[in-house]
């Protein structure tokens, strides 16, 4: 059945359509039949190669075989082309295409007071009426109340073109997203989110500390441990979701042990070994987290005399090796998963890598070799092995979101629907959690299992991860490389 129609298929009052076979009004007698108003309406808006000519462009008709052909290798009576720019685009019913219509309500939306588009306006514009499907545009604004608003404030001045003034507006996902456009191109300078994120949800965080000299402490090891760090990462690259929550969370719990040893009667220059341990004795394992605050008291002699316990490393979940197995096989067959999450989970199967870093790679850091597929994930080019590496090649040649003015000629392998962002990294696990693919577990499933093959030190080299952390999983896998030196061969002149 075709989807829902404003009219009911009636066959008593109109006649059946040699394309759909439904019976629907407004339907136009071409050279093979009667077609109907939703038949011509879809042959006017399908876009490709001509079976026949291979011209590119409008393919209203179908050949003997039931190839979509062009208007010139076929008598169907539709002009494809626009009558205002004499494109063949796609166009409404008046047959004025969407990127006119879209010039026209740009012009409209960002026309300064006098008339013109400001030019630190220009990008933006020159970005939205540009983009490969300029219907997706026109929905966009004509769908979404507050973007007329927002572009006409921007325009006007009303809205001053600044991160200021954005941060001053409500927040929502429509501010977030004309942001990430204006920085996209060119029209704002960027800069990160995650920090900016911290930096907004710590303000009522330290509104909500009432004793004075606990949030004298909060701020100052805020803003000269956690935001300097924050910022320190800053200057490598974007801030990760990963850093982002664990700066969250060492803040909220250094909140907490302060609360805690109020209730004791103790400020924090009172602080014991006794105190110490019965908070970290105490409670959840969650009040670890502690440990960074307490870390940066003792180097600011802000507490004396004590010693913070040493917090195991958790080993976490880890997947079996049937399930292992199994969601290899699952991501290189699966026919419903988006080829963006089987190629991402791939990544995760065979180099046990973190989500957080899988979709902030970028299209410069694969390649093609002599051997194959490779990708760049530590020091040296590693290669994907067939099949998984057509996956990839597959997702890296038809990525998603590429159509609109977000992310029109992005460098991210996995590009997010946010301009400049990535694909969200829990969005991602979630869905391949539901795929029945955990992360965690399966990230330290492969790391098991490349442990037993190669020395650590080499892995940490190659896939990019501290040595520490590669010996760990060599020691809970019970190889015995951890005294093994690094291999990785000294960079001849031909390498990259």
């Amino acid at each position: 059945m075709p989807a829902p129609r404003k009219y009911t298929s009636d066959p008593s009052r109109w006649p059946a359509c040699v394309r759909c076979g439904f019976c629907y009004p407004a339907s136009q007698q071409w050279p093979e039949g009667t077609v109907c108003y939703y038949c011509v309406r879809a042959a006017r808006n399908r876009q490709g190669t001509c079976a026949a000519c291979d011209h590119t462009g409008i393919l209203p008709g179908l050949d003997p075989q039931g190839r979509h052909v062009c208007v010139r290798c076929c008598d169907v009576p539709i002009e494809v082309e626009c009558k205002r720019c004499g494109e063949e685009n796609l166009a409404n019913d008046n047959n004025v295409c969407w990127r006119c219509l879209l010039s026209d309500r740009i012009d409209k939306l960002l026309a300064g007071p006098g008339g013109a588009i400001p030019e630190g306006l220009q990008p933006l514009a020159q970005a939205i009426v540009g983009m490969p499907r300029p219907n997706s545009g026109w929905a966009w604004i004509h769908m979404n109340r507050r973007v007329p608003d927002l572009l006409r404030g921007l325009a006007s001045g009303d809205i001053a073109l600044s991160h200021e003034a954005l941060d001053s507006l409500p927040r929502s996902g429509t501010v977030e997203y004309l942001r990430g456009l204006l920085v996209t191109h060119g029209c704002l300078p960027w800069r990160d989110e995650h920090l900016v994120a911290y930096g907004r949800w710590l303000a009522p965080k330290l509104d909500g500390i009432t004793d004075a000299e606990q949030r004298k402490l909060i701020e100052r090891y805020t803003r000269w441990h956690v935001m300097r760090r924050l910022r320190d990462n800053s200057r490598q690259g974007p801030v990760t979701a990963n850093s982002f929550l664990r700066a969250k969370q060492h803040t909220t719990l250094a909140i907490q042990f302060l609360q805690w040893l109020a209730d004791r009667g103790r400020q924090l220059h009172e602080c014991t070994q006794h105190d110490v341990d019965g908070w970290f004795g105490g409670g959840t394992s969650t009040r670890g987290h502690a440990n960074n605050f307490l870390y940066w008291a003792i180097k600011q002699r802000l507490v004396r005399k004590i010693a913070v316990p040493w917090q195991p490393h958790g080993n976490g979940p880890l997947a079996s090796e049937k399930n292992y197995v199994e969601a290899l096989r699952a991501l290189l067959l699966h026919e419903t998963l988006p080829t963006a999450h089987r190629a991402i989970g791939i990544m995760l199967v065979l180099f046990g890598q973190p989500v957080s870093k899988i979709v902030t790679i970028r299209m410069d850091e694969f390649r093609e070799s002599q051997e194959g597929l490779q990708v760049k994930l530590g020091k040296d080019w590693t290669d994907v092995p067939e099949p998984a590496a057509a996956v990839i090649r597959f997702h890296l040649a038809t990525r998603p979101g590429l159509t609109t003015a977000a992310n029109p000629d992005s460098p991210l392998a996995f590009p997010g629907r946010m301009p400049g962002r990535p694909m969200h990294v829990y969005s991602v696990a979630t869905i391949l959690r539901e795929s029945g693919i955990p992360a965690m577990a399966t990230r330290s499933r492969a790391w098991m299992q490349m442990v037993r093959q190669a020395p650590p030190s080499v892995l940490a080299d190659a896939l990019g991860i501290s040595p520490k952390t590669a010996m760990r999983y060599a020691e809970r896998a019970g190889t015995d490389y951890l005294t093994y030196a690094s291999l990785r061969r000294p960079a001849g002149p031909g390498d990259v």
